[in-house]
């Protein structure tokens, strides 16, 4: 590999690690703290720890060593991932309201409350879920609401000089651009969910929700000093006045034009001067949005600088299953026939890996254009004939992260409802899969440069099953597709894992029964340990270190829709000898 190449292959493997981690006290001096500054880690969403104290000879005897409980349980599940900087934690509570602890012991160090910042009642103000922060230069960063809200790292107080007062209604100042007399974001359907991504001074988010009567989803760049909107771009263009209209347009013939929320975090390649974004499902009467859609169900890279589209590639055409892009974009660098390709992979709620060259949005491997089945009873609607599917290099379909066919289905189901392949049009008294609540959700990818594998968490689900969820968690190998392994648990496999030089990978199950968080070998898959954290873990965790001891760090809280989240942070380090 000449110079230039193995630098610029650095530069997402190990540079955008060492600016998530280290201090030292003097060069070659033994690392005493590592951070985890970001959602996902790094800009390009490795979720890789260069940790090894922690390995796959002694996780067997990984222990809680505190718990934090913040008291705030009225979200569907607690979804945060814990940000660490310097010793100090970082997390949220449903509301997106921000508390900072003690890294090592958990002990609160300061609150900041939005709980009367993003407005009041149901309608106006109130979210279910939040992902967390992110941080830089001194600065935490937290979307909640319809809001962002920016806060001194030390003390928690809002940085006056951002927006008004801390708080910046971007969303707000985007959509008065359009509809110059909507009063609140949040009561036009918009909010936030996932934690902001920060680069070079500029915070990147886009707005939720998929299923709403939303004019598309925004993806933003705001400025990190002051708040304010530096450009955005409409997932589902409205008319000539959004980019991409000329594209997406025509993909919608009907009167529906929404949807296309964005669920998660997006990645970045400074290299490469793009930001990579998932775009969730359309919504509203299918028969009136004929067409494919744009740019729903899609993997979008966007300009840094000004937002302008240079790629985009569609997993599901035409959505009536609600087959959601809704993980975070990973980025990676690979060896194949000799070459190295930049790729970014994101897996969908429809079952499939995706993975594609960043530069130009195009399949690594074959991604073909299948039939499938398009009879329906409903008057007016046009089933797309043909949906792209994953092959592997030697032209074969790849395994799916979950079941696409219904598995398991209790002879009770049977005697009523007939199984059907998947993309089959949706109809009384059938059974399908993944299921709307199935497939790849919001859980983001882990790469390990050692392993050179993909970690992907998935749910198997069907519709109209009559049995629990199954979580699926696997391994593919990128350069040809295959499946390394596969392990399922009881559960949702719904939030995402971390992987670590020393072998491990960890990801935890949504439960009503128990939230169990495991730690598997990363190259065979084996079951190295388990932690029952008596209640559903929808939190994907973090690594770090603090005064020369590794961690991992996950949220712990929530179970099937219409129970109630939980509240607890769990940290997990070996015995002190």
């Amino acid at each position: 590999m000449k110079r230039q190449g193995l630098i610029a292959f650095l530069s997402i493997v190990t540079i955008l690690a060492l600016q998530a981690s280290s201090t030292l006290a003097q060069r070659g001096a033994a690392i005493t703290s590592v951070n985890w500054p970001l959602h996902n880690l790094d800009l390009a969403g490795s979720r890789f720890s260069t940790l090894d104290q922690i390995n796959t000879s002694n996780v067997k005897s990984l222990a809680p060593r505190w718990l934090f409980q913040h008291g705030v349980i009225d979200g569907v599940s607690n979804q945060t991932t814990p940000v660490i900087v310097d010793g100090v934690m970082y997390v949220t509570d449903s509301r997106g309201s921000v508390y900072a602890v003690g890294a090592a012991d958990g002990h609160l160090l300061w609150t900041y409350d939005v709980t009367s910042l993003i407005g009041g009642g149901a309608r106006e103000g109130y979210v279910f879920r939040n992902r967390g922060v992110c941080y830089a230069d001194g600065v935490v960063y937290t979307a909640a609401g319809s809001f962002l809200f920016a806060l001194d790292a030390k003390t928690g107080k809002p940085i006056q000089s951002f927006g008004k007062g801390g708080q910046a209604s971007v969303i707000l100042d985007v959509l008065k651009e359009r509809y110059p007399d909507v009063k609140t974001a949040i009561g036009l359907g918009y909010w936030f969910t996932t934690a902001p991504q920060v680069y070079n001074g500029v915070l990147y988010i886009g707005s939720t929700r998929s299923e709403s009567h939303i004019p598309g989803g925004h993806a933003l760049a705001v400025d990190a000093k002051t708040g304010r909107v530096l450009w955005r771009f409409n997932t589902v263009p409205q008319d000539e006045k959004d980019q991409g209209w000329a594209i997406a347009g025509p993909t919608w013939v009907g009167g529906e034009r929404n949807g296309g929320g964005i669920w998660e975090t997006p990645s970045i390649d400074p290299d490469l001067g793009l930001v990579y974004i998932a775009v969730g499902n359309p919504f509203g009467d299918s028969t009136k949005r004929t067409g494919t859609n744009l740019f729903t169900d899609s993997i979008l890279a966007l300009t840094l600088k000004t937002g302008e589209l240079k790629w985009y590639f569609q997993q599901t055409h035409h959505d009536v299953w609600d087959y959601d892009s809704g993980g975070p974009p990973i980025l990676f660098d690979m060896q194949l026939r000799g070459q190295r390709v930049r790729a970014v992979a994101e897996a969908s709620k429809n079952g499939y890996l995706y993975i594609l060259n960043r530069e130009n949005g195009q399949p690594i491997h074959p991604i073909k254009e299948m039939p499938v089945p398009t009879n329906t009873d409903r008057t007016d609607e046009h089933p797309w004939p043909t949906q792209p599917i994953p092959h592997k290099a030697n032209g074969q379909p790849m395994s799916p992260v979950s079941p696409v066919f219904p598995l398991d289905i209790p002879p009770e189901q049977l005697a009523t409802r007939k199984l059907v392949p998947q993309f089959t049009p949706f109809a009384p008294n059938q059974i399908s899969a993944p299921g709307t609540g199935g497939g790849a959700n919001y859980s983001p990818i882990s790469y390990s440069p050692q392993t050179r594998l993909l970690y992907v968490a998935a749910i198997d689900s069907p519709q109209n099953s009559g049995r629990p969820a199954r979580g699926y968690f696997s391994a593919y190998d990128p350069t040809t597709g295959e499946l390394a392994w596969q392990k399922t648990f009881e559960g949702y496999g719904q939030a995402g894992s971390v992987v670590t030089a020393g072998g491990v990978v960890f990801v935890g199950t949504g439960s009503n029964v128990a939230g169990y968080f495991f730690a598997y070998d990363a190259k065979t898959g084996d079951l190295l340990w388990k932690f029952n954290t008596g209640s559903g873990v929808f939190s994907s965790p973090s690594v770090y270190m603090v005064n020369g001891e590794e961690f991992v760090a996950v949220a712990s809280g929530g179970g099937d829709r219409g129970r109630r989240g939980g509240d607890l942070i769990l940290s997990f380090a070996l015995p002190k000898q």
